[in-house]
């Protein structure tokens, strides 16, 4: 059984968010794995490096998407995710410092933080959108109606 399971309800409905969700879950899994297997703390440091790197990669892509449409809650979020790839990399960089400090609670912090941050803030954003969607398309609804012309009979 995988470390890290995706779940259908962490999903924000936006595909490409989604899919770099899946992503994130994959490399967290694959650090779980090698670190579970004996792998080399050489090895380890090159998966939390690519993890550093595709977390920062997916913020940047989410925050544009948010920027996109008009997000209000934009800049606490990019302060969010700020704080989320600082910890990481600072975690990265105490690893490759130590591979003896490897314990469980980092494959737990890992774990943590990916997972709240989807079920809190993520789908924060899927409501807007959810949201936004559902108001666009009752003004477009409003629209036609108010130039049907009316029975005359």
């Amino acid at each position: 059984m995988a470390f890290l399971s995706w779940r259908e309800d962490y999903r924000v409905g936006v595909e490409h968010i989604d899919e770099e969700h899946r992503g994130l879950f994959e490399l967290i899994n694959e650090f779980h794995d090698r670190h579970r297997g004996g792998a080399d703390p050489k090895d380890l440091a090159k998966v939390l490096n690519d993890l550093v790197q595709y977390a920062e990669e997916h913020f940047r892509h989410e925050e544009q998407t948010m920027l996109e449409n008009e997000y209000p809650a934009h800049a606490a979020h990019c302060r969010m995710h700020e704080e989320l790839y600082l910890a990481i990399f600072r975690l990265s960089e105490e690893l490759a410092a130590d591979s003896s400090s490897m314990t469980m609670d980092t494959h737990s912090f890992l774990r943590n933080w990916l997972v709240s941050h989807i079920l809190t803030h993520d789908l924060q954003f899927a409501d807007y959108l959810a949201l936004r969607a559902e108001t666009a398309r009752r003004e477009q609804e409003n629209r036609r109606a108010s130039e049907t012309p009316e029975d005359e009979g």
